[in-house]
């Protein structure tokens, strides 16, 4: 039961994206890894449809449910900049920056 809760409780090599009605809030790990745990929650009560790119293109395409999950791993060793894109509804897209302990995103005005 311990090792449960260990394992699900810590994610230091992890980013952890949660998507709000009006808002996007991302926990980083300090430093980078060359294998690292993206984990998007979807907060609302709309079935978001998603994206992890870089630049020049998209790594995974996926729909999150309402109040869903999606745990996806990304071998960073050849990554220079990482996004996280709502495609519908839109939102603007969210760079995944390492040392950056916790920032939001809030909507363009």
């Amino acid at each position: 039961m311990l090792f449960t809760l260990n394992a699900f409780g810590n994610y230091t090599d992890s980013f952890i994206v949660k998507v709000g009605e009006h808002r996007i809030s991302v926990s980083a790990p300090k430093k980078k890894a060359e294998v690292v745990s993206i984990i998007i929650e979807n907060l609302t009560l709309d079935k978001i449809i998603s994206e992890l790119k870089t630049k020049e293109k998209v790594l995974k395409r996926f729909v999150l449910k309402p109040q869903g999950k999606e745990v996806i791993q990304v071998d960073y060793s050849k990554i220079k900049k990482l996004y996280y894109v709502p495609i519908a509804p839109p939102f603007e897209a969210v760079e995944l920056k390492f040392g950056k302990k916790y920032y939001e995103i809030p909507p363009k005005e």
